[in-house]
């Protein structure tokens, strides 16, 4: 993508996503559904002045998984200018995070209720030399999985 244009015609903003190699901008319409989720992303995330909490759910959803790591640095970057909660079943995206595991906190559902835990990047040092963090959840080391 070279270029974005958004005109307003008729009370209706536009959008348009400009190509190089191609005479004509593509019009939002022709776009994939995982692009447009990725531009909705980018709009909330990489904005200068977010609200002071955004909410997530499953941003992996239609994007590629090769955008993920991108995606997790886009999200840490955000969660220094607002609160943000994210909420992921995607191990490839956990483990973009591996770096930060501070930031992840587990959700676990017991006779109790819901319970959310942080993850303690002391604990989790040694295993992070051999494993990522997604790799980690796979195996059942950090929680968060059914059985």
């Amino acid at each position: 993508m070279e270029d974005l244009t958004t005109p307003i015609q008729g009370g209706t903003v536009q959008v348009f996503i400009h190509e190089k190699g191609l005479h004509n901008p593509i019009p939002a319409t022709r776009l994939s559904d995982g692009t447009l989720r990725y531009l909705c992303l980018l709009t909330i995330l990489c904005h200068s002045a977010p609200p002071p909490f955004v909410c997530i759910e499953e941003p992996e959803s239609g994007v590629h998984p090769d955008i993920l790591p991108t995606l997790a640095d886009l999200l840490v970057d955000a969660s220094r200018r607002t609160q943000l909660i994210v909420t992921t079943h995607s191990d490839t995206l956990v483990s973009a995070l591996s770096a930060v595991s501070e930031a992840v906190l587990v959700c676990e559902r017991d006779a109790d209720g819901s319970r959310l835990r942080r993850l303690d990047p002391d604990q989790l040092q040694i295993w992070l030399e051999q494993y990522s963090l997604g790799e980690l959840w796979r195996m059942g080391e950090i929680g968060g999985t059914r059985w």
